[in-house]
């Protein structure tokens, strides 16, 4: 079974118009809403693959109400921590001008130490226990930047195996407890590292260097380029999706690890488990909002996801 951890789930408000007029009156002409949140993205792929997932999440309020009765709509499997205030919302805007959506995040609600320690303690009484744990997304307000460290301290101890996908001081802390897998973007490494990725050539040499720091592998993503595996100095692969259209990039990073897991669960090659996540990835462009990949569409793409080995 895959874990999933979301310490500050959303709603997900998808909106689609033709343009945006700052100040006037804006009419969509499009609306859906998703349970959001990277770590229950990953499990939402992990269930439409077919494998076994728990979405672990802190939830709030009329808000984390509704983020229930969706993960129950979509029938996957969950265990939310009640806390006060309300569940984030976050909102998407796709607009015909300009083509990139806009995005507007909210903080999402102040948490307890003592939400944080039940959630975790939920986690780590799960029986069967996780095949592996994967802590994705921002920390809420009150919560230690050294958190993720903590947990994936925890789980070493019980030969867990841990993902963390997150971001800036969160994700510099949490290296430091050795997680297995990290799957930073381009920009999410070039804070990390301090430097700027625009070759090829620092792409692979930034990747080296994030495995110096303690993760078994690293997947750096690369949105339209695919992305980068490395699991050692001299084992590096370089993932090209095959071109697609492009609806919504929503959510593609996190069905890539969504992929990988699946993959690596049913005993793929670490190759293989990374075709598979980066044809996850290629296949959530195709869907709109936040509606992450079809199986029929990853079937499609597989194969034509190219990977070569870089020096």
């Amino acid at each position: 079974m895959i874990a999933t951890v979301t310490l500050n789930p959303s709603l997900d408000e998808w909106m689609e118009l033709p343009t945006v007029r700052l100040g006037q009156l804006n009419r969509a002409t499009g609306f859906a809403r998703y349970p959001g949140g990277k770590g229950i993205n990953v499990s939402r792929v992990v269930r439409e693959l077919g494998q076994r997932t728990t979405a672990y999440a802190l939830a709030g309020g009329e808000d984390g109400q509704m983020l229930r009765r969706l993960m129950d709509q979509l029938a996957i499997p969950h265990e939310f921590v009640a806390v006060s205030g309300s569940t984030r919302n976050n909102y998407k805007i796709h607009t015909q001008h300009p083509r990139h959506p806009t995005e507007i995040n909210t903080p999402g609600p102040m948490v307890s130490a003592t939400a944080l320690q039940t959630l975790k303690r939920r986690v780590m009484n799960h029986r069967p226990r996780p095949r592996v744990v994967a802590l994705c997304g921002s920390l809420p307000p009150g919560a230690s930047v050294f958190l993720y460290a903590q947990w994936i301290h925890t789980l070493r101890q019980r030969r867990i195996p841990t993902v963390l996908d997150t971001s800036g001081a969160a994700l510099r802390r949490g290296l430091t407890a050795r997680p297995w897998l990290i799957k930073p973007n381009r920009q999410e490494a070039e804070e990390l590292l301090a430097r700027r990725l625009t070759t090829m050539r620092t792409i692979v040499r930034s990747a080296v260097d994030l495995l110096a720091q303690g993760p078994a592998l690293v997947v750096l993503s690369l949105g339209r380029e695919g992305a980068v595996l490395a699991a050692a100095p001299g084992h590096v692969w370089l993932a090209r999706p095959p071109a697609v259209h492009v609806r919504s990039a929503v959510g593609a990073g996190d069905s890539l690890v969504g992929g990988f897991l699946v993959g690596w669960l049913g005993g793929r090659s670490l190759v293989e488990c990374f075709r598979l996540g980066v044809a996850c990835g290629a296949a959530s462009a195709l869907t709109s909002g936040t509606e992450l990949c079809h199986r029929k569409d990853v079937r499609r793409l597989l194969s034509r996801v190219t990977i070569r080995r870089l020096i």
